[in-house]
């Protein structure tokens, strides 16, 4: 299940479709307030800005956020409870540390975590390493003492957490009413890009999918989008041996109607069994009678049948839109 993960920040669709989304919401929306002042003040200017402009234009805010963001991390990391692909010695290093610190045993508030680091010569060395090896500038920056200055990519990690204190949890109770009555116009897609080591136009890179909408759900809090995608699998001789190529939906990436809303997708579930499930706030504005769905994209993967090999995957851009006529 792909959803919004207030702890994380991580989003169901890239936080500009969201943030664009937020411009121009349905009537009805329920979002909740963000806990912090910083969070607050950036909800508001993602009103009138991208998530690119933010750290040029809110630069402080941005700062403490992704701070406070990077320090949640290190205070896992702490623990032992790390991502596989995290530096090995480093982490290593951070633990030890952090076994024999005032700081393991204080509590996770982060304004208490940054005291001890600040005091504490053995934990901040371990902790900048850490930082420098995760690629955590801010934090990095901070245990230097040197200024911290947020770059775009800081702006656009602070818009999505920004984003995941907005949104309301996904309601994956009672779907509600069936309201769809047709589909306007059926989906073939062009995916716009080759699949990885692609060498020609007999791969699947040429071949449209065909999505087709089965269900549109009103409930109480808003409505579900079932989309059945019939991903393109194919078996060829790739002058290597046998290789198996598939193409995976990833779902849709904006929802519209025809009165020019938007609407929030809070979580897909691309369970690639060709059922791709959405969940959208808020409910169908009144009067509406269409909804116009964006593809996200497609993730492509490409496995040889060797042992000795391995696979390789990529994303796959692809623009396309399917409209869908209301009733109910």
């Amino acid at each position: 299940m792909a959803s919004t993960d207030p702890g994380t920040g991580r989003l169901a669709v890239p936080v500009e479709n969201t943030a664009c989304a937020l411009r121009r919401l349905a009537p009805g929306a329920a979002l909740r307030e963000p806990r912090t002042p910083e969070l607050r003040v950036l909800a508001r200017a993602l009103l009138g800005c991208s998530p690119m402009e933010l750290a040029r234009r809110h630069p402080g805010p941005v700062a403490r956020v992704v701070l406070g963001d990077q320090l949640r991390a290190l205070d896992q990391a702490m623990t032992g409870l790390f991502r596989p692909d995290t530096p090995g010695p480093e982490a290593a290093r951070l633990v030890r540390a952090a076994r024999y610190s005032g700081a393991w045993r204080a509590g996770r508030r982060a304004g208490a975590l940054l005291d001890r680091l600040r005091t504490e010569p053995g934990l901040r060395a371990a902790a900048l390493g850490w930082a420098n090896g995760t690629g955590h500038r801010i934090l990095a920056d901070e245990l230097r003492g040197a200024p911290v200055v947020p770059d775009g990519e800081d702006g656009v990690r602070a818009a999505e957490l920004t984003v995941a204190a907005l949104l309301p949890p996904a309601d994956f109770g009672d779907p509600g009413r069936e309201v769809l009555v047709s589909r306007v116009d059926a989906g073939e897609c062009e995916p716009s890009g080759p699949l990885p080591g692609d060498r020609g136009p007999e791969g699947l890179s040429s071949r449209a999918a065909f999505l087709d909408v089965r269900s549109v759900r009103v409930g109480d809090h808003g409505f579900r989008v079932d989309i059945d995608s019939d991903p393109p699998v194919d078996l060829v001789d790739d002058r290597g041996g046998p290789t198996l190529r598939a193409l995976w939906w990833t779902g849709l990436g904006r929802v519209a109607d025809d009165l020019g809303h938007e609407y929030l997708l809070l979580a897909k579930d691309p369970a690639r069994t060709g059922l791709v499930r959405h969940w959208c706030h808020p409910r169908p504005a009144s009067g509406a009678r269409m909804l116009r769905l964006e593809s996200a994209g497609y993730r492509g993967e490409r496995l040889r049948l060797d042992p000795a090999a391995a696979g390789t995957s990529a994303e796959v851009l692809v623009k396309f839109e399917l409209t869908v006529r209301l009733g109910g």
